[in-house]
């Protein structure tokens, strides 16, 4: 019995240690909140950290990196976006990874959240995976040799009737 128990927990273990770690509810959360508050979330909460800020078009745009346990790297860009003309901001957050399956994990997660498919289809370099609903744009490049990929998910201007 201690035998059956030690090996559930090693392999509870290693699915840790291996795992993805941001799921498609982070990246949207993360969409939604300020530069500083997504920053102390990754970092925080997630592992992440700061690779470097560059600024782009007066928005500072910061790069975090998390090297995984299989030594496959992870990478989240915020702070990309634009204003609207009424002063609210559209953010765009950005996940690259190494490890397509945690692309194709993302897929799995839009798919059963609801989201509806738009388009799946490849070009030159990727295979490519749009999503859609009233409030984000997520669009999923996955290389097309199996090396790397990234999913994109971009908040949509959301006209309400009152």
């Amino acid at each position: 019995m201690k035998k059956y128990l030690l090996i559930a927990f090693m392999a509870c273990c290693s699915v840790h240690v291996f795992g993805q770690s941001i799921t498609l509810n982070d990246l949207i959360n993360i969409s939604n909140l300020a530069n500083d508050d997504a920053h102390s979330y990754l970092v925080n909460g997630k592992g992440f950290k700061n690779e470097y800020l560059q600024e782009v078009n007066g928005h500072t745009v910061e790069h975090l990196r998390k090297i995984a346990g299989n030594k496959t790297q992870e990478t989240v860009i915020i702070g990309e976006g634009y204003k609207l003309s009424n002063g609210t901001s559209l953010r765009t957050v950005t996940y690259k990874s190494q490890t397509p399956q945690h692309l194709f994990n993302l897929i799995t997660q839009a798919k059963s959240a609801g989201l509806k498919m738009n388009i799946q289809g490849a070009d030159a370099a990727n295979n490519i995976y749009l999503f859609d609903n009233s409030f984000y744009h997520i669009a999923v490049y996955v290389n097309r040799d199996n090396t790397f990929g990234s999913i994109e998910v971009k908040q949509k201007e959301f006209l309400g009737f009152d």
